[in-house]
């Protein structure tokens, strides 16, 4: 009874293992980078004394998307929410929408990084969303420039994804599977005494 019980724990710890690797590969994280251009205005329409956008229009994708954003065609409208810069965070930063498939970004937390009469830069943290997969943690930032007199508006997100442990804890679980199908074995090759 004792070689069936181990070899029982042993086939248990391997479905264990497969089954949380099989349910983990199914939640895929979000990676990559995503990069717009567009026209943004703000409170006072001087980059120094700005502390917010009230518009921010035209913006579309730009080449250069890869991991997850890839697939998302040049030049697809994507539609940002105006905000103030002392904001807690924005929800959403930006979405867009190709083949049925959402993605969004969601801004945690915004830092004025630099400002001057032609330059603007802020940056943060925030939750990267697209339909089908894991959100994720991510960074961003936007730069506003005024060159010339007029506007430009340049945004870009990038969206890291860590292992976790994920990856250690089932080589873990595979050797301890592995480690009980041997101990079994042995059990199994040990003479008994009549």
């Amino acid at each position: 009874m004792k070689k069936i019980s181990s070899l029982a724990t042993a086939a248990s710890a391997l479905l264990l293992a497969f089954s949380l690797s099989g349910s983990l590969a199914r939640a895929t994280p979000i990676d990559g980078t995503i990069n717009f251009d567009g026209e943004a205005t703000t409170n006072s329409g001087n980059l120094s004394t700005a502390t917010s956008f009230t518009s921010i229009v035209g913006t579309m994708v730009v080449p250069q998307e890869t991991g997850s954003y890839s697939a998302i065609p040049v030049v697809t409208p994507v539609t940002f929410t105006p905000f103030s810069f002392s904001a807690a965070g924005v929800t959403p930063l930006w979405t867009l929408t190709v083949a049925g498939i959402t993605y969004s970004f969601n801004a945690t937390s915004i830092v004025v990084d630099a400002q001057n009469a032609n330059f603007l830069n802020l940056s943060g943290t925030g939750i990267a969303s697209i339909t089908g997969d894991t959100s994720t943690a991510g960074t961003w930032s936007i730069t506003d420039t005024s060159v010339g007199g007029s506007p430009t508006f340049t945004f870009g997100a990038d969206s890291v994804v860590p292992d976790s442990g994920v990856t250690a804890l089932l080589i873990l679980l595979g050797l301890a599977g592995v480690g009980l199908g041997v101990a079994a074995q042995r059990r199994k090759l040990v003479p008994v005494a009549a």
